[in-house]
């Protein structure tokens, strides 16, 4: 059998928004080759004729990096969503199980699997068309790049995932007493147990954007991995690092400061979450403007978001909604 290393990387989008889901991203990556799962290629070395690091590249190469970092100013000419929605639909067109290029966002949504579970509210109904900031000739461009790097890299095969969840779920986590990062915890464990089910006989790296202090995560790893032995790597203020053997393949599972620096895995991750949740915000926002003249979009944070729920809160009660739908309790 061909030696393989199966690396991949998650982030969120949404963590701390008033309202809005919560996203999280997952980008896996198929490397041929015998790679340590604790010690994975640099990416951004493989893939650098088609991947770079900057939106504005001299050689038109694909921008791949912290969404934050790519996400543009609204006062600009270019769509602020310009390089992150042309790094996901690229990359997301190369994977085997994709048809093609998402023609709207409720095709985008069903192929990262990016579907609300529990929402409830009209404001997510209607499709929106894709590409929602640029054409498809820039995203095809960017496409047939990086299947030339792919190739050259030995990279092949990758993937694009998301998981999303709204208030609804949210507020019923908190009723059941769960504290707030165990959202995104389920979610990430969500995306892990997925990656070892379709590969279970690869190694496998997964790395993970590190949200807040937090250093330690034994203890969580081995009640989601029953059976399994684990050893500590490394816990320190800049990484967390977990090796589980006996449940099949190996798994290395790391929590990084400013991981998205270091893994291109995180950086795509996190660059389809912040995409999703865009999508996502574009459709309520367009609802809540039927709905009430004049009010202003909002990106659903906390300060612009009481200004946004102070404005559409007669509708919600003309319509019979209770704000539960919209607004997170944590």
């Amino acid at each position: 059998m061909r030696a393989m290393l199966l690396y991949a990387g998650i982030d969120e989008a949404g963590y701390g928004p008033l309202m809005g889901p919560l996203c999280v991203g997952c980008s896996e990556w198929t490397i041929d080759g015998e790679h340590p799962p604790e010690s994975p290629p640099d990416l951004w070395a493989l893939m650098r004729g088609a991947i770079c690091r900057k939106a504005r590249d001299r050689k038109g190469r694909v921008a791949v990096a912290d969404s934050k970092q790519l996400k543009g100013s609204a006062k600009a000419k270019r769509h602020p969503l310009s390089e992150i929605e042309r790094g996901v639909l690229a990359l997301l067109s190369i994977a085997a199980d994709c048809p093609g290029f998402p023609a709207t966002d409720a095709e985008f949504l069903s192929t990262v699997g990016a579907e609300l579970l529990d929402s409830r509210g009209p404001w997510y109904e209607g499709a929106t068309e894709l590409p929602v900031a640029g054409d498809h000739s820039r995203v095809a461009i960017g496409r047939a790049m990086i299947v030339r790097a792919c190739a050259k890299g030995s990279v092949r095969d990758h993937r694009v995932s998301c998981l999303s969840a709204d208030a609804a779920e949210i507020n019923e986590a908190a009723r059941s007493g769960a504290v707030k990062s165990s959202v995104p915890w389920t979610l990430l464990m969500r995306h892990i147990h997925a990656l070892r089910k379709r590969h279970s006989d690869l190694p496998l790296r997964v790395a993970v954007d590190r949200q807040g202090g937090r250093v330690r995560y034994r203890e969580d790893l081995m009640r989601e991995f029953d059976g399994a032995r684990l050893t500590i790597l490394t816990e320190d203020e800049r990484e967390s690092a977990y090796r589980l053997d006996g449940i099949g393949a190996p798994c290395v599972i790391s929590f990084s400061v400013e991981g998205e620096q270091h893994h291109l895995p995180i950086a795509l991750a996190s660059m389809t979450a912040k995409y999703t949740r865009e999508l996502w915000m574009i459709r309520l926002n367009r609802w809540f403007a039927s709905q009430v003249d004049g009010v202003r979009p909002t990106a659903g944070y906390v300060e612009d978001g009481r200004r946004f729920l102070a404005c559409v809160r007669g509708a919600l009660a003309d319509r019979e909604l209770p704000e539960a739908l919209l607004v997170r309790s944590i």
